[in-house]
């Protein structure tokens, strides 16, 4: 009797940590594949120029289609969370997500830009969600997982922007490569579809609860993390939107280009574990506002040596710049510790992210267009100079005690 009665006892924390561990597994999967269809575009731009003909403005809007599209579907990730609960709806982003993908496979910029606006719309629902979902199911373990996801996210970044232009030229055409990468998207949504919301407690407020995103930008935290996640993120696409380009035209290969692309997003790999770490503790709201501090001072260096000396220290501006891209976990840390409630996350995370997107399209559309009108990088780079040192302002203003 004694056996029969402690079995379902002992099958329960068995049950839960399983199902913890396909979470976080499919977390970190998904955070895999975030930025997979943004770097291999960037990488293949050149490529996507001669065939399917992109043409320069065609170009442009390409790099600038991913911030728009989490700007506009992000916008209403709060309500299709609340209607369908945020597992099912990141289940149907990473659908849209692979089908994005797929389509892109078709030789023709029509099909280019479609499939981008869709698979990009799928992404901006998971970046929206990540740090509620981390939030919801991980809620002592908020940082560890931050720093897993992000860390994947990078990893993803820094293995496709390294492999696109060999995966391209294994498959025959920039189409297909671009292609090739619907197929991680879709193990992550195989996994993901084992994924289920926790149970909650008694009193806790369900997915029902909605919080009014102009009550949140009324806030001085809510308007300090949107504009730093909008020029971080203004920055980073436009980096990653444009670095090969800027280098291939300074007479580095295509693939060499790519490679420098890649190091400036693995940086990101350790660097994000040791940035989070170093906010923990005793004095951990200094050593928070140090972090946000020195990850803008190496993105303002970096900017800065790509402007002087783009080829020659290529290797040095990457690993700065890749210090300047861990402002992105740092921030996504903040938004998933903040607020009372997971609503209250998921309402500062669409506010962050629908707003500070729109903001950070301009980066890649702003440095294409520069690049257009004058022929050279010069004016793009002192551009980015100045969202650079905003981002640093902010930063300082956003960890002021």
């Amino acid at each position: 009797m004694t056996d029969t009665a402690t079995t379902p006892a002992a099958t329960v924390p068995t049950t839960r940590t399983r199902a913890g561990l396909l979470t976080a597994f499919a977390v970190v999967l998904v955070a895999l594949n975030l930025r997979l269809g943004i770097s291999s575009a960037s990488a293949l731009l050149d490529a996507l120029r001669v065939s399917p003909g992109l043409p320069a403005t065609g170009a442009a809007l390409l790099t600038a289609l991913p911030t728009l599209c989490f700007a506009a579907a992000g916008a209403g990730t709060g309500a299709l969370a609340r209607r369908f609960g945020a597992e099912r709806t990141v289940l149907l982003a990473l659908l849209a997500l692979t089908a994005g993908l797929a389509v892109r496979a078709v030789p023709h910029t029509g099909a280019l830009l479609a499939g981008t606006v869709l698979g990009m719309s799928g992404l901006a629902l998971c970046n929206v969600l990540l740090p509620t979902l981390v939030r919801t199911h991980f809620p002592h373990r908020t940082g560890l997982l931050t720093g897993l996801y992000t860390t994947a996210l990078a990893l993803g970044a820094a293995l496709t922007s390294a492999v696109a232009v060999p995966v391209a030229d294994a498959v025959g055409s920039p189409s297909l490569g671009l292609a090739v990468w619907a197929l991680p998207a879709l193990v992550a949504t195989a996994v993901w579809a084992g994924v289920r919301a926790p149970s909650r407690a008694p009193g806790a407020p369900g997915p029902a609860e909605r919080i009014p995103l102009r009550s949140v930008a009324r806030t001085r935290t809510g308007v300090l993390v949107t504009a730093y996640f909008g020029l971080q993120a203004l920055n980073a696409y436009a980096v990653v939107g444009w670095l090969p380009s800027l280098l291939s035209g300074q007479g580095m290969s295509e693939s060499g280009a790519g490679a420098v692309l890649a190091l400036t997003q693995a940086v990101g790999i350790p660097m994000s574990f040791v940035m989070l770490a170093s906010t923990k503790g005793a004095g951990s709201p200094d050593r928070l506002r140090g972090a946000f501090v020195a990850v803008s001072l190496a993105m303002l260096a970096g900017f800065g040596g790509l402007l002087v000396a783009p080829v020659a220290l290529a290797w040095v501006w990457a690993v700065l710049v890749g210090l300047g891209l861990c402002s992105f976990p740092l921030v996504l840390a903040v938004i998933a510790q903040s607020g009372g409630s997971p609503a209250e996350t998921t309402a500062l995370s669409t506010l962050a992210q629908s707003a500070g997107y729109l903001l950070a399209a301009l980066g890649p559309l702003a440095v294409g267009l520069l690049h257009g009108a004058t022929g050279g990088w010069a004016a793009p780079m002192t551009a980015l100079l100045v969202t650079a040192g905003a981002q640093l302002a902010v930063g300082a203003a956003l960890t002021r005690r």
